[in-house]
This record gives C-alpha cells, structure tokens and sequence, in this order.
C-alpha cells in the first residue's frame, strides 16, 4: 500500500480546457431535435402566451444545436463559455415550461439540465456547495408544501360546513398550480444536477435511486391522475354547497386527494431522510466503518494477466472466479491480496473503477522484503489467490488545485485520480521520483499523456525536488498528497507543517513509529458482548479484542491498511495508526486497535 500528498507547484499550470463528453453532446442534438418536433406540433396543454411557443422552440433548438456544434468543432472552447451557453439553454427552458406555459419543456428540462451538467464536469467545492443548499431549500420548500396541502385535505374533508370545503379546496388548487411545480422541478433539477457533477451519480449508490424514483413517482401522480380529482373534489364541493348538502357527502375524489398527497408528502420525508442518513457507508463517520467492515469478505480470484511494466515491476490483473462483478472502488483505494503461502499484502488499484470484471495492481519486488513482493511476481496466469476489499483510506478531495508527489511504486494509486481529475479540468501537477527513468513504471505514458503536468525526476540523472519550495508556493487551501517512502512522507510534511492552509494527505508503504511509543494499561469494554478486558502495557488492544471475538478483521496488524477499524461508543483514543491524516487524528468515534489504545482509563467500543 502506498501513501500521495498532493502539492501546489511554484508555477501554475494552464488548466486545460473543458472537452464535451460524448453522451453531453448527443442529448444536447436530442434535446435540439425535440424542440423542432415540438414547434411543428400542438401543445400537450393551453399556454399562458401561446404566440411564445414556437419561436422559443426555435430558439431553444437552435441554441442546443449551436452548443453541441460549438463543443464538438472546438476542442479549445473556454469553460466560461460553455458554462455560460449552458446556463442560458437551462433557464431558457424553465421559462418555457413555467413563463409560456408548455407542458412538453416541462419534461424537457430533464433531458437538458443532465448534458449541460455533464458539459460542466465535476465541480469543485465552492459551487458543490451552493447546487447541494439550492437542493436542500427546494426539497424543504416542496416538503413544505406537500405538508401544507394534505393538512388542507384533512380540513376539507372534515371540516362542519361545506364553505369551508369549497374555499379549502379551491386554495389547494391554488397552491398545486402555482407554488408546487415551481417546488417540485427545483428539487429535481437540482438533484439531477448534483448526480452527473459530483461522485454521487443517480443509479451508481441505491440511495440515490430510491430519492430519484420517489421523485419521477410523485410527478407521475401528479400529472397522472392527482390534479384531475383536486378538480374534481373542487366541483363537488361547490356543487354540495350550492345544493345545500354537507362535506360528509364528498366522494371518492377527496379521498384520492388525501391519500394522493398523503403518500407523496411520505414519500418525500423519506427522501429527506435518506438525503440525511446516507445510507450504504456514505454518512462522515460511516464512510469510514462501513467499507472497512464489508471488505472482511474474501474473494476467490484468478491471475488474468502479468506483465512487466518497469525493471522491477511487474503489472498483475486480476478477475473474480465466478461471474460475479467484483466490488465498486474509488480512486485511492487498495485491496489485500492473499497469497497461496497465506500472506495478505495490500497494494493499491489502478486502472478504471468504472470496469468492475477486473482489479488492476502493480507490485515492485522487493529481495530484501518480507517476502510477499517476491511470491507476487512468481504467479503466473491462471493461478488461483485470495482478495479481500477493496478499502480507500486514500480518496481524492475536493479542492482548488492538487500536486502529487509520487516516490517509486507510490504512483500506483494516482493513476485513476490523475485520470478524474484531467476529465474534471481540475489544475494538478505531479512530480515522480524514482531510482531511474527504465525503473519507473508508467513514466513514458504519464510524460506522454500529461507532458505540461508531470515532471520525472530519475534518480540517476536529477538531483532531489525542493519539496519545501513546492509546499511553500503551494496556493491557499491546496491539497497536498504524497506516496512513497517514508523519508518522502515527513519531508512533505514538515514542509506542510510552515502552511496550515495547505492540506497533506499521506499513505504510507510501512508503520512509522507511533506504535512504539511510551503504553499505559487501560480497560476496553466490548458494548455488544459487555465483557470487559484490561489491556496491559505489553499487549495490543486488537489481542485482547481477539480473544472475545476472533472474528474481528485484520490484515496488516500494523496500523496502516484500516481493515481493524472498530467504532468507539465511549472513551477517548490513542490514534497510533497510519491510516488517519492529519487533521482526524483527534477524532473520537474510530480506532484501529491493532496499534493504536486508549488515552482514557476506559473505552468503549461496538464490538
């Protein structure tokens, strides 16, 4: 397993211009081939300014259709440019769909708000935020009024006097055409948004697409069925009290009313909660926890490929047994390999974490090592080891600029982060150290593919890089990551140490030595078993864990690959880990009790 910090260079670098994804550019063609259809033909429902339709189509066609032309013919194009087209083809047809009144641009708004966010790519922290709080004030609001409107059937419904039905009624109608489609398409515009430009994606966590599809299911209602009995509950109403007759007498319509916005207000509060929660690991504390535990699983897999990549390294594909598609990763993760001698070692994945048929890792061999290195590159296609994971104590943030700063086979885990980022236009640099440029593994496709952004600097040839000056000129709120050997690691942070507004985010080969620093005994309360162990100076919290529950995970024992994290329900820990960065270490919701114990005299843990 290996460790990045990613630093800000002296000199910035041109960020690249923003290049169209394929699918971006069709919807974009789509979209434009919708609206001409959509001019030619009648509207679905009668318009506010039905003069207004056909030349706002024509102008919505021919500003998609420019836009996709403009990104297609024009690798250059400026982002500003492409962000500022988008965003009047979005408003655009919101105001076709609200202003004018056509129904069809309602729907269409789902077609255009998705490519003109693919063109925007992933955003960075500052706009994150403000599409995440636009989401949360429209949901509220159309929480709000859903809330609103089903206290509103429940009045009507049995309230003493039909009058009272007639006015509730018609102030329901009120609010379901003017304030809640304005509520409704907020929220789900603003999703659909947050989901192409963020890792969130819609179908990628279950979470996600539980929320997408109460939110297509309410507007199906809505549109299906539920305006229609709100009208005609409206009608009966008034007939009722023109008549002389009670609210008692109101039929089915009124219960389809209550129970229409009843189970869509229900629907919607689950969303929130699910928007709350996060389920599936993704809460802060969870993101942790969750991964850690579910990568205790091991998996059978099969040696699919090696290859040599560098003098030294080799490159080794690995494909599950059966044909079931092997776990989701994230760029920063690594997974434990169990090898036929029964040694776990961690190394970190490469390649592409949307192909899941595969596990991509490169292994240096190391004579002198503890021997796992050497067995790796003795596989040979078609044998037969153990995976377990994959874990990402390693994953990329979000953040103005980056710089990596890779020693030897501590490139592994930057190459999918690399990768993200450059389809991101984010501004990075890496600088890759190494004994020779033939030992170097990727080092002719990185100069290759990023020749303006990577810098190698071959220990043969090139004298050692000033990492204090790339820390120091490191622009405000940076992220610095860095992986490779440990005097690499403490260079960059002693240096990070001088910009407490940088951040550093290391992953290291090996343990440093906190482990062996001064111990004290203490007590560890297992909460679920309610057994209680004393810890003595000599012995590690995860042996005296062991001995209650010898199914707790673990690998590496020694503080760095997190399979051991185990949550704490009471006490403060002793983090002594390699696992937490810099900024976590005094949290108090986690340890990994293979190296780390207690500052307490007593800590409770959910074991």
């Amino acid at each position: 397993m290996q460790t990045q910090t990613a630093v800000r260079p002296a000199t910035r670098p041109a960020r690249p211009p923003a290049r169209p994804a394929t699918g971006a550019r069709n919807s974009l063609v789509g979209f434009a081939i919708l609206a001409l259809g959509a001019a030619q033909l009648p509207p679905l429902f009668p318009p506010y300014l039905p003069d207004a339709v056909a030349p706002m189509w024509y102008f919505l066609a021919a500003l998609s259709g420019g836009l996709a032309v403009l990104v297609t013919a024009w690798r250059g194009v400026p982002r500003p440019l492409v962000t500022t087209l988008g965003w009047v083809l979005i408003i655009a047809t919101v105001l076709q769909a609200f202003a004018i009144g056509d129904g069809a641009a309602m729907f269409a708004t789902w077609l255009v708000v998705p490519a003109v966010s693919r063109l925007a790519g992933q955003l960075r922290p500052g706009p994150r935020k403000a599409l995440v709080a636009a989401h949360a004030v429209a949901a509220a609001c159309w929480v709000g009024i859903a809330l609103t409107i089903t206290a509103m059937a429940v009045v009507a419904m049995t309230t003493g006097t039909i009058e009272t039905s007639v006015t509730t009624y018609e102030l329901m109608t009120v609010f379901d055409i003017t304030l809640l489609p304005w509520a409704n398409f907020a929220t789900v515009l603003t999703g659909l948004a947050l989901g192409v430009t963020t890792g969130w994606g819609l179908i990628r966590y279950y979470w996600v697409t539980i929320k997408l599809t109460i939110a297509v299911g309410v507007l199906a209602m809505a549109f299906g069925f539920l305006h229609d009995a709100l009208e005609k509950a409206h009608e009966e109403a008034a007939r009722l009290a023109a008549t002389g007759g009670t609210s008692a007498e109101l039929t089915g319509a009124a219960d389809v009313v209550f129970w229409g916005f009843g189970s869509s207000l229900l629907g919607l509060v689950s969303a929130v909660l699910l928007s709350l929660y996060k389920p599936g690991g993704k809460t802060r504390r969870g993101r942790r926890l969750l991964p850690a535990r579910a990568a205790g699983r091991e998996i059978r897999a099969t040696v699919a490929d090696r290859r040599e990549l560098a003098t030294g390294t080799i490159a080794v594909t690995l494909r599950a047994a059966g044909d079931e598609p092997l776990p989701e990763w994230e760029p920063g993760a690594h997974i434990d390999v169990v090898l036929p001698s029964g040694r776990v070692r961690q190394y970190s994945l490469y390649g592409d974490p949307g192909d899941r048929g595969c596990y991509r890792i490169a292994v240096l061999n190391e004579p002198e090592g503890r021997g796992g290195s050497t067995e790796i590159h003795g596989l040979r296609a078609g044998m037969s080891i153990g995976i377990r994971g994959p874990r990402n104590n390693f994953p990329l943030v979000d953040a103005p600029a980056y710089v990596f700063v890779a020693g030897g086979i501590g490139i592994t885990p930057f190459l999918p982060m690399l990768h993200r980022l450059s389809r991101s236009g984010a501004d990075w640099r890496l600088i890759y150290r190494g004994r020779s440029l033939a030992a170097m593994a990727f080092a002719t496709a990185l100069r290759a593919q990023y020749a303006d952004r990577v810098t190698l600097l071959p220990g043969d040839t090139h004298s050692r890089p000033d990492l204090a000056a790339l820390v120091s000129n490191a622009p405000r709120k940076a992220a610095v990551y860095c992986c490779g050997p440990e005097g690499l690691l403490r260079a960059v942070e002693i240096a990070a140490a001088q910009r407490p507004d940088v951040t550093v985010h290391a992953e290291r080969f090996a343990a440093s030595n906190r482990a062996n620093e001064a111990a004290t005994p203490f007590q560890a309360v297992l909460r679920r078993s309610g057994v209680v162990v004393q810890v003595p100076a000599d012995r590690t919290l995860l042996a005296a864990i062991q001995e209650v529950d010898p199914t707790v995970d673990l690998s590496c024992e020694d503080g760095v690959c997190g399979s051991c994290a185990t949550r704490v329900l009471a006490g403060v820990p002793d983090h002594r880990d390699d696992v937490l960065q810099a900024g976590e270490r005094e949290r108090v919701d986690i340890i990994y009790p293979c190296v780390s114990r207690a500052r307490s005299e007593r800590i409770e843990l959910d074991v």
